[in-house]
């Protein structure tokens, strides 16, 4: 699946390129914006992006330049250009433009760009990927899913065979003994019974890995009462991805670290999944996620880039949204934008749910308004 963001100034030509991309298959749209900042706002705190489409020629901010900002924290996002004008080519490819479109876009242009895309990115899984490594991507953040080399999503007929997999995977490739799969995933039911549904759905889980074209990735071991493993190696995990982001931000405290990892965190890990064994580490990755958080926020708070900061600032605020520190910070954000109006109101919600919730704090609204910038340097690394 290709994610692709679009911008353009021009609504009828921005809602051509949406209308277009939907054609194909393969291709998300995740978003069509009209400004420059809100398409950089979204890349920067929303789930990965592969692909942008950016219009040249926008009043609030050439496309030359938001590609610069954009190449900035995200070096691994595709850019593509669209304009009316072909002098401006030349600077598109200045910045590793993949492909420079020119209005009306076409049919074929797109397809054009789009091949270009799978290409880059095909010769660079190429170059990264190992001997033993298999033509399979694992998404643990946002509902567990699997897919293809070719980008097809792998289809599991039951719900308890893709848990299955997600949990044997969960647990990176370490042997997990029967009685505990039956414990973590039939907690509470009959114990032959339960030995019955997880052989079929070993078998069912099998069956399915096999009808997407990709080997039986399910290990077993006889000793000890019997254990299962997940024993293969995906080109793309984001789990893994993430972890190594993470690590390269607390070793370098490059930002760019810090913000990619954000983006493949998305919504959470495993979200939406309602698989209670997997509670533990999301509350650990959570704590990881506020943490890159606050780091991008302060940091763009010192650059005094505070239009920029308000994405991460918000998802910050909904990570702990009884948190009266976090509020305090929204507010002291929003008055260093100069919207004193909306930070009043949002100062007496956020304390409206403070007070319902049964949290004894209270906002300090004078205290903040006084120095806003003192709560964002005080954490000054």
């Amino acid at each position: 699946m290709i994610r692709i963001v679009a911008v353009d100034d021009e609504l009828p030509a921005l809602r051509r390129v949406g209308k277009l991309l939907e054609t194909f298959g393969h291709v998300e749209v995740c978003g069509l914006f009209d400004k420059p900042a809100a398409l950089l706002e979204y890349v920067l705190t929303e789930p990965a992006v592969d692909l942008a489409l950016l219009d040249m020629d926008m009043p609030t901010m050439h496309g030359l330049e938001l590609a610069r900002r954009l190449r900035e924290c995200r070096p691994d996002i595709q850019l593509a250009f669209l304009t009316a004008y072909e002098e401006f080519a030349r600077d598109a490819f200045d910045v590793d433009a993949l492909d420079y479109l020119l209005k009306p876009v076409m049919p074929e242009d797109l397809n054009r760009t789009l091949d270009r895309y799978r290409k880059r990115r095909g010769k660079v899984q190429d170059e990264t990927a190992g001997p033993d490594q298999q033509e399979v991507a694992v998404h643990g953040f946002g509902p567990f899913s699997v897919f293809t080399g070719d980008g097809a999503e792998v289809r599991f007929r039951n719900s308890k065979a893709k848990e299955l997999l997600a949990y044997l995977h969960h647990h990176q490739g370490k042997p997990v003994l029967k009685a505990q799969i039956i414990e973590d995933l039939w907690y509470g039911r009959d114990e032959e019974r339960s030995q019955t549904n997880l052989h079929t759905t070993v078998y069912q889980l099998r069956k399915d890995m096999a009808a997407a074209g990709l080997p039986d990735p399910i290990g077993q071991s006889k000793l000890a009462g019997g254990s299962y493993c997940v024993s293969w190696h995906p080109f793309f995990d984001d789990a893994v991805a993430f972890a190594e982001e993470v690590s390269s931000f607390r070793r370098t405290s490059s930002i760019a670290h810090a913000l990619k990892a954000v983006q493949l965190y998305g919504a959470g890990y495993l979200q939406g999944s309602g698989y209670d064994w997997a509670a533990p580490k999301q509350a650990e990755l959570e704590l990881v996620q506020e943490e890159l958080l606050e780091a991008i926020v302060g940091q763009y708070v010192r650059q005094r880039r505070y239009d920029i900061a308000m994405g991460p600032m918000r998802k910050w605020a909904e990570l702990n949204p009884l948190s009266a520190r976090l509020h305090g910070r929204m507010i002291a954000l929003l008055l260093l934008l100069g919207r004193e109006d909306d930070a009043r109101s949002y100062g007496r919600l956020a304390q409206q749910l403070l007070d319902e919730s049964g949290e004894r704090q209270s906002l300090d609204y004078a205290g903040v308004a006084a120095d806003p910038l003192r709560l964002f340097l005080a954490c000054e690394p």
